[in-house]
């Protein structure tokens, strides 16, 4: 979740990493919408508040510090070509998936120079910033583990009738009904089973539960916002769902 704040932050170690390159270079930045047409700039400003983005979702973003001259270097006083270019580049991904697929959306880094402790001093203050990047809201797959306890109880209710059924389980509507509050729980059971135990966590999850990627700004900020309030409101269905199957479930076990 790449907000503004924290879009600042990359630019002014990459800006420090610019100046600090054995010839003139550059900050660029390369972004792509989800028109999938894409623009460059060396302006912050353009990436933040341009037309585009305030139109339209970033689906990528690449920050790439750059000789502005790829073939200029200043060795003493003279300028000659570089043995090896030197470079910087930051790329955050936001990879188009469809509903079912798994494919993490991705933050690449590359830092490369001729100078081993300049690329590792780059390479440690960009990861840290990495690792700080916030991620987006997530249910807690605990309220999807707790429909087990009503399913419990459907079940030891299930076995007791198959040896003295009660009047509403001798009745094909009663029985379709008793069988979907219990395909329901086994549901939600099984997607906490699948996301915690499997790994299992497609894009439909993500987008009704979290967490998922998003560029905080412009157009992005709305549909981000827009999503993570359809996120409470799923837990809010998820938890009252809940409540209601845990007290039919108690009543199928007293009765």
């Amino acid at each position: 979740m790449l907000t503004e704040d924290g879009l600042k932050r990359f630019h002014k170690i990459m800006e420090n990493a610019a100046q600090r390159f054995p010839a003139p270079a550059e900050l660029v930045y390369t972004i792509v919408t989800s028109d999938f047409r894409y623009f460059e700039t060396t302006r912050l400003e353009d990436v933040t508040h341009d037309l585009d983005v305030q139109k339209k979702n970033i689906i990528q973003l690449i920050m790439e510090a750059q000789f502005a001259d790829p073939n200029a270097r200043i060795e003493g006083d003279a300028v000659k070509p570089p043995l090896e270019n030197w470079n910087i580049r930051v790329i955050f991904s936001i990879l188009q998936k469809g509903p079912w697929e798994t494919r993490q959306d991705k933050i690449n880094l590359r830092v490369r120079s001729e100078d081993r402790k300049w690329t590792s001093d780059y390479i440690d203050r960009l990861e840290d910033l990495i690792y700080e990047t916030p991620r987006g809201q997530r249910t807690p797959t605990a309220i999807f583990w707790l429909f087990a306890l009503p399913l419990i109880f459907l079940a030891r209710t299930f076995f007791i009738q198959l040896h003295t059924p009660a009047p509403w389980y001798l009745e094909p509507g009663g029985r379709i009904i008793f069988f979907t509050y219990a395909a329901t729980c086994a549901l939600m059971t099984f997607i906490g089973f699948a996301v915690d135990m499997l790994g299992y966590n497609p894009y439909a999850y993500r987008i009704l539960f979290g967490p998922d990627s998003s560029f905080v700004w412009g157009q992005g900020r709305a549909d981000h916002e827009a999503r993570e309030y359809a996120r409470l409101i799923s837990m809010v269905v998820v938890g009252v769902a809940f409540i209601l199957l845990l007290l039919v479930s108690v009543g199928y076990a007293v009765n």
